[in-house]
């Protein structure tokens, strides 16, 4: 029996009719609607209109254009131009997970940009982690020439040069990358292969100067003469670049000869530098003081950093967090080391002046990177579950018409609700993993970093040494530190001045606080005011600035008189050791800026020749055993008693101090920093 023109005939043709194009709807974007979105990609990031690139990665990503990993390569890369690092390594982690991570192409693009951020901020360990196996799948596809290969490769060697493991039982990155780009050069013979050699030899030498594998740079160096040399030889090519690239040659030369004892070679590498038209530029000179700080020829860094405002811009605003500890304090000390007090006075203001505005900043900047991740985190969960409703409505689509014929329509929409229910939920327990490992890790990395770079940095000064005093201080990092400084300096009039203090904050907070106090020290001190006038002054600029009380103790001991007057904000009385333990009688107890209109008042004290002074923060007398006791003040009495009777010479009770410490707390990590002084007039 024939139904050709029957109702029900009718039916069947409208159904498969319907699903025909239903199922149209679910098959995506055409391959030349894919195509066009690949051109649009490109042709943003050839004019390197970021804007306009992240754009086009949200819409073409929604529209199915574009892989979830592609997209999110894009927003990482874009991300990475704009210094937005954080949010750069959130975005490439993000992308070697999403659909679309199989495209081998874009998983070594991916990988690539991630090792080198991880190399920049010296996760070696992690970076080599990385790099690896996605080398080895890229050498197993046969796809080793490409320029992320390549780039793979000097990332590998700048892990291994940073974990001082290269040349060992690990293929050594740099040398399979240097055969690379030299068989590039002579298969091309092209600008672009020559320079992609230049970059990656100047990478590899940068790297080995930065670790202190100064030999290997010399050896990367030489080979960055020779490709260099080749290529001026070709016609047309443009000599601002080839001017820059021996300038640099030139300096990561003067650096690795310096770093290998031969100073004379290295001012020759230098003074061929600045021959150089791009060591007149105001990059080129603060490049220069890699190797100036390196000879100790402060007078020249100092005179560099004078190009500094041309590259930062002259208002506090223009400085940041990573400037302020990267180049600003380096200006500070090179001034303070090449004796211009008047500068470096100078700079300590403005260091204070602009370190509370570039803090907040900074924060702004983390909550709403915060704010994106979060943001990005829940719209990943929802694309994920529109393209698993999409997938499971196109299964509808297609074998929807014989579930209605044989079961019914309606049991398997029972079915599908309850699948994609539980899709749903094991997508939120995802979330939540990616979620913690995109926020808390990643913000915990990078203030652990930044803290303990602050940290570095303004304890970087040497201490003054004199015949006639001895003076020792130690520092021990906590698992976040930055928290505690210290500083200590001669004046004209024969009088030590010195100072140990610790912030009542965590992390990156701590170590501003920190920052701030030492800059203030150092500035008073250079202006010659008393240990009071300075923790007063410091309370008043905390209680109007930044809030972060500080723990703080300051003291002027006469050399000559053995006369000691001092200043005491909450910070633990420090000891007087003769033969037996007395504690320094002080009156004040309250951090300073933890309560406005605090009046600190000076103390008097009389260290007598033999007698040593010993001052520590709180985090030592809060330091823990392996049982979770903490030491206490009364204990470190103890301690330091038994270490004056075992030999009460300054150098000998610092060390027995020391290692009684060390034993107590027998390898616990500690969170606060553990930073003690020790002062003595022989």
């Amino acid at each position: 029996m024939v139904y050709k023109n029957s109702r029900w005939s009718k039916v069947g043709v409208g159904l498969i009719s319907y699903l025909l194009v239903l199922s149209s709807c679910f098959s995506g974007p055409s391959e030349e609607e894919k195509a066009k979105a690949e051109q649009q990609i490109e042709a943003a990031h050839k004019a390197k209109d970021y804007q306009r690139l992240m754009t086009l990665a949200d819409q073409l990503e929604a529209k199915g254009a574009l892989s979830p990993a592609k997209a999110y390569y894009w927003r990482g890369y874009v991300s990475d131009r704009t210094n937005r690092r954080r949010m750069a390594e959130f975005y490439y982690n993000t992308a070697l997970k999403a659909p679309g991570h199989e495209d081998l192409d874009i998983y070594a693009k991916t990988a690539s940009h991630l090792a080198n951020l991880m190399a920049i901020r010296g996760d070696f360990e992690n970076g080599l982690r990385l790099a690896t196996p996605v080398v080895q799948a890229l050498e197993e596809q046969h796809c080793d020439t490409t320029s992320d290969y390549v780039n793979l490769l000097i990332y590998i060697g700048c892990c291994q040069a940073g974990l001082g493991t290269s040349g060992e039982a690990t293929a050594d990155g740099f040398d399979k990358a240097y055969e690379k780009h030299l068989d590039n050069v002579k298969k091309n013979r092209s600008d672009e292969a020559y320079k992609n050699a230049i970059a990656g030899l100047i990478n590899m030498a940068y790297s080995c100067n930065h670790t202190g594998n100064y030999r290997e740079a010399l050896k990367w160096n030489g080979r960055i003469s020779e490709i260099l040399s080749e290529y001026e030889q070709r016609p047309g090519v443009s000599q601002d670049y080839v001017d820059k690239q021996q300038a640099r040659y030139n300096l990561y030369q003067a650096q690795a000869l310096e770093g290998e004892g031969k100073t004379e070679e290295a001012a020759k590498a230098f003074d061929a530098f600045l021959t150089t038209e791009y060591a007149k530029t105001p990059e080129g000179r603060i490049m220069a003081n890699d190797y100036l700080f390196a000879a100790k020829r402060w007078a020249e860094a100092a005179d560099n950093y004078q190009s500094l405002s041309a590259l930062l811009g002259d208002g506090k605003d223009s400085y940041s967090l990573d400037n302020i500890q990267s180049m600003v304090l380096k200006k500070y000390q090179a001034n303070l080391l090449a004796g211009r007090r008047d500068s470096a006075v100078a700079i300590s203001m403005q260091l204070c002046d602009s370190l509370a505005g570039a803090f907040n900043r900074a924060k702004e900047i983390d909550a709403a990177e915060q704010a994106v991740i979060v943001g990005k985190v829940e719209e990943i969960g929802d694309h994920q579950v529109a393209a698993e409703r999409r997938s499971q409505l196109q299964r509808i689509g297609m074998i929807g018409l014989l579930f209605f014929i044989i079961v019914g329509y309606g049991l398997y929409r029972r079915y599908n609700h309850q699948q994609l229910k539980k899709a749903h939920e094991e997508l939120q327990e995802d979330l939540g993993t990616i979620e913690t490992e995109a926020s808390e890790r990643s913000r915990t990395e990078t203030e652990h970093s930044l803290a303990d770079a602050i940290r570095q940095r303004i304890t970087h000064t040497p201490l003054p040494q004199r015949k006639d005093m001895a003076l020792y201080v130690s520092q021990t990092p906590g698992t976040m530190p930055g928290g505690s400084f210290y500083d200590a300096r001669l004046s004209d009039d024969d009088t030590l001045l010195f100072c140990i203090g610790s912030a009542e904050a965590q992390g990156i907070e701590a170590a501003t606080a920190a920052a701030m106090a030492w800059a203030q020290f150092r500035t008073a001190a250079a202006l010659g005011q008393a240990p009071e006038q300075i923790v007063n002054a410091l309370s008043e600029a905390i209680a109007d600035g930044q809030n972060i009380p500080v723990r703080l103790f300051v003291g002027r001991l006469d050399l000559a008189t053995g006369l000691l007057r001092y200043c005491n904000a909450g910070n633990n009385t420090p000891l007087i050791t003769d033969k037996e333990i007395s504690l320094l009688p002080t009156d004040d107890t309250k951090p300073a800026g933890s309560q406005p209109g605090t009046v600190y008042t000076a103390q008097e004290a009389t260290v007598a020749p033999g007698k040593l002074l010993f001052v520590y923060t709180n985090g030592v007398a809060a330091a823990t055993a392996a049982d979770g006791k903490p030491l206490g003040d009364s204990r470190l009495r103890g301690m330091a008693l038994q270490a004056e009777k075992l030999d009460a010479k300054p150098q000998s009770f610092y060390d027995n101090i020391l290692k009684a410490i060390n034993d107590y707390t027998a390898g616990t990590p500690q969170a606060d920093d553990l930073t003690l002084m020790v002062i003595a007039r022989k």
